[in-house]
């Protein structure tokens, strides 16, 4: 899955242009390295005309940590409409939230630093969005025993505590990933073994 995180080139819209250009400086230099001034220049606007947007780093950072939740919980509906098999749409959820987050925060050199400032931020605008994802996994799974393909109840778990030990494992996968390609190949192996424990008994 594939996002448009701002306007193209040339847009009017100043507010997602800095956005996207503090995005991107977060990304290579980290939250601490980057000043006001960078993210003016880089979104090519007046340092005074960046400040009448936002009062200050952290707003601005706040700012941003809505947007991508927004972007989060936009792609999380997109896959919930779709009709998938309960191994795909679990991927595509994974996909719509932590493949997201790993393209756009993750894959950075200073993520340990970025998941800090959002910790100290910003913690409360990616509750619901957590919520919702818990939420979609354990609609899959209980959709799954619904049509008989899984039992989670004979493996010892509640529809719920399938749902966030299958979550728990998945965050595990970024750590040592190194690219893309590998961290999505850990999801699936994840869901693939997490599933077969739960798989109905013939």
């Amino acid at each position: 899955m594939k996002e448009d995180m701002g306007v193209k080139a040339g847009g009017a819209d100043k507010h997602a242009l800095i956005l996207d250009a503090a995005l991107n400086l977060f990304r290579h230099y980290g939250f601490r390295r980057t000043s006001m001034e960078d993210i003016a220049r880089a979104a090519n606007v007046a340092k005074g005309t960046l400040y009448l947007y936002f009062k200050s780093k952290d707003e601005l950072f706040e700012a941003l940590a809505r947007r991508l939740a927004e972007l989060i919980e936009a792609n999380l509906k997109a896959v919930a409409a779709r009709d998938l098999d309960t191994e795909p749409k679990i991927l595509a959820l994974f996909d719509a939230k932590l493949g997201f987050l790993y393209r756009w925060v993750l894959s950075s050199p200073h993520a340990a630093e970025l998941i800090d400032s959002k910790a100290q931020l910003s913690a409360t605008i990616f509750e619901s969005v957590d919520r919702d994802f818990r939420a979609s996994i354990a609609k899959v799974l209980r959709d799954g025993i619904r049509r008989g393909e899984l039992d989670a109840k004979s493996a010892g778990f509640s529809v719920e505590s399938a749902a966030e030990t299958l979550i728990a494992a998945a965050y595990g996968a970024e750590s040592g990933a190194g690219s893309e390609a590998n961290f999505q190949d850990r999801l699936a192996r994840i869901v693939r073994l997490c599933l077969r424990g739960l798989k109905k008994s013939a």
